[in-house]
Formats: structure tokens, sequence, C-alpha cells
């Protein structure tokens, strides 16, 4: 191994980031010695969000890593999709297809995002305690940074003053969707245009589970472009609650930016007023009550990004910073961290570092193109604005499920990759 130490430091401790932290803490074949900082703008870890899956190529990524009995241990125990009308009436019932090569809406990895992240950093903590040379820092986060002139680095300044400003060999912006280390990093080239709306804004929280409650994914839509979600957690106290307004079309809707760059006060008024002036009726009162009483809540515009390049010198995106997408997001953010790790385990000096992410983009952004594509129809399709279209809806999926097509709930879970594209091998 090297002398020289490899420093790098990752903006974000979400998914992206707490998954390339520690595979870069456990990658065995480093010919430099890994220094890494992970940051967090957060003061403390984000425990909460909604239920995320491992799908494709990052379930052999779990397996070499020797997560996946961790993973499955957090399970949440969903067995299946279920779609209802405004009435909670079922229309078409979805289960899991027990294949990880085929996995359909509901994935066999199915695990809360906090949950996850969770156990990423727990694991970060553990190598830090085997002496791998690794610390997280909350309450953190990049100010400015500029390119050394000699091309030997980045020299990074940060905000809060939890770390003194310094010189980094790599840095890694994994701090999603509205990345302000991806615009540091490309600056005026990082356009507004790489961030597509999709016209769906969507809120996360929990409510107590109740007797009735039982483990699929119930799906309810109504007009005009609203959906209820309702999906198990691992635990039998709590259910998580999706509640999904989506636009005609897929543009930004000036009002709710507004709503969403509001105070929580804000954002549930918005939507109690919305769902209560609506169609449904299925336990209504439980999920505005469990709305206005939430202490886990959390807004959205769901977003996807495309951007041309993802990495600039000894700088790189990963995850929702670069390619945020429907449906697989932390799969493909937990395969790119793989690929990073490993790019770098194979540099001798700085120097390489800059063609390390290069082939880490060259090699991943076919296989993420494939999925991070623009869905001319949905999510609109899925969430139609007129009682004339959800009963169109609401035909075809009972259709769908009476003649039992198993392919729509896989293309829903993001499709078969087994023949996709081959995970590289960097000796785990």
């Amino acid at each position: 191994m090297s002398e020289r130490p490899l420093s790098i430091l990752i903006s974000g401790a979400g998914v992206a980031g707490a998954s390339l932290a520690l595979m870069l803490a456990r990658q065995p074949g480093f010919k430099m010695q890994p220094i890494i900082t992970l940051i967090e703008r957060s003061p403390v870890p984000r425990t909460t969000g909604q239920s995320v899956d491992v799908r494709g190529p990052a379930v052999d990524v779990i397996r070499k890593l020797g997560w996946e009995q961790d993973i499955k241990a957090r399970h949440t125990t969903e067995k299946g999709l279920a779609i209802l009308n405004e009435k909670g009436k079922i229309v078409g019932y979805f289960p899991a297809t027990g294949d990880v090569k085929a996995q359909s809406a509901t994935s066999e990895y199915e695990i809360l995002r906090g949950e996850l992240t969770e156990l990423l950093l727990d694991g970060v903590d553990k190598s830090k305690k085997e002496g791998v040379q690794v610390q997280v820092v909350y309450d953190e986060m990049i100010q400015s940074m500029e390119d050394r002139a000699d091309g030997t680095g980045v020299d990074v300044h940060f905000a809060r003053g939890k770390l003194q400003d310094q010189r980094y060999d790599v840095v890694v912006g994994a701090d999603g969707i509205g990345s302000p280390t991806r615009s540091f990093i490309f600056g005026k080239d990082d356009k507004l245009e790489h961030v597509h709306p999709s016209g769906m804004y969507i809120a996360f929280y929990s409510v107590p589970r109740i007797p009735g409650d039982d483990e699929f994914w119930h799906w309810a839509t109504f007009a005009p472009g609203l959906a209820i979600h309702l999906r198990p957690h691992r635990n039998n106290k709590t259910m998580g609650v999706y509640l999904t307004v989506t636009n005609a079309k897929k543009e930004r809707n000036p009002e709710l930016e507004d709503v969403v760059r509001a105070d929580l006060a804000t954002q549930k008024k918005y939507l109690h007023q919305r769902f209560q002036n609506s169609s449904c009726t299925w336990q209504l009162k439980r999920f505005l009550d469990g709305l206005d009483a939430s202490d886990d809540f959390y807004m959205t515009h769901w977003c996807q990004v495309r951007t041309p390049q993802w990495t600039k010198g000894h700088c790189v995106t990963l995850g929702d910073a670069a390619f945020a997408t429907m449906g697989v997001g932390t799969s493909l953010a937990m395969t790119g961290a793989y690929c990073i790790a490993g790019e770098l385990s194979k540099i001798t000096s700085p120097e390489e570092v800059p063609q390390a992410l290069q082939t880490y983009q060259d090699l991943f952004k076919p296989f993420v193109a494939k999925h991070n594509v623009d869905f001319a129809f949905f999510p609109q399709l899925a969430n139609p604005q007129t009682v004339w279209g959800n009963w169109v809806l609401h035909t075809i999926v009972w259709l769908l499920a009476l003649l039992r097509v198993q392919k729509l709930a896989v293309w829903l879970g993001g499709g078969d990759d087994t023949q996709a594209w081959k995970l590289p091998d960097y000796g785990w």
C-alpha cells in the first residue's frame, strides 16, 4: 500500500453517501490508504423516510458486502400491492414474486429509508472503531470549493466551522436532487433543465397501526390526480402513509411549489384541505387526523435528475445528485457507490483520481440511462384527473389482476435486470 493517503470528502449522509463511506472503509483492495470524511448538513442523522428497496445489480452488491441478511432482517413485511378505488374497494392484487431477479412493485428487500441509512452509518461507526480513518460530521456543509491550479486536488471551504478548510483528493456530491455540491463542481453548466419535474408532489408520515391493517401496500387513486398509499412498517405499531397530488402535465405547479417551500404547518393545512374536499371515503378521517398529529412528516416534489456529466477532475456526483429516477434510485445509488469505491481502490497516486472517476462514469452511465428515462405517461397515467379516467384505470388493473399478468407488477418494480449489466469485480 502507498504511504501517501487518499483524502476523500463525501457531502450528504443519506443512502448514497453512507453507502460510499462504508464501501470505501471496507474495500479490501485499496493501494492507497483512504481517509474518509462524510458530512451532513442536518444536525442529526436523518432516520425518517419512505419505503425503499434493493433491485437488480444492487442485490449482488449487498451480497458481496455481506449486508443481505441485515437488510432482510429489517424488511417492512410488505407482501404485495393492492390497488383500491376511492371507497377502499380492492380492484386488483399484485403479490411479491419471491424472485429477486424479477421483483414486482414489492421487493424481497423492502426497507424503510431511515433504517437502511442507520444500518449503513452503524457500519461506518464500526469501521472507525476497527481502525479505519473515517469520520461523520453533522451540521456541516461546503461553502465553496476550487480546483487547485496544479491539478493536485480540491480546496474546500466549510460553512459552519465544524471542519477546517483543507485540500481533498476526491470530493463526492451525494447531497440529493438539489445538490449544492453539484453546482460547485459544474458551476454555470449545472443548469435547471437537468432537474426534470414529474408533476407529482408527495408527502410521507406515519400513523398508528389499527386492527385490519395488513402487510399489503394499499394504493387508492381518485380524481383529480390524488392518491393515498398505506404501507406496512416492520414494527407492529405504525403504518406509512403517502399522500400524492399529481398535475395533469409533467410540470411544476406554482401553488404547490410554494407549499413545498413553506413550513410544516402550511404544508399539512394544504393537504388536509385538498384531501378533505375530495371524493375519497377510504379511512380519510384516520389519515387526516394522523397527518395533523404526525411528527415525521416530509413533503417534496418527485423529480428526476439527468445530468450530461457526473465527473469533473477530482470531483464526482452520486445518487440523486447525479441520476435521480423513479423506483430504483436506491439501488442505483448503492451500485454507483460500489463502482466508485472499486475504481478508487485501484489507483496508486492522486493524479489518477480523474481517470478513475471517469471510468466509473463510462462504466455505469449506460446502465443508469436505461432506467433514468423520461416516462412520457407516468406518473400521470397512474393518477388520472377525472372520474372517467380512474374508472378506466381500475378496469384495466382489475382485468390484468384477473388474468394474473405478473409482468405488469415486474414493470412497476423496475423490470428484470438479470441480463442488463454485469457488476464489475473489485475483489470483494
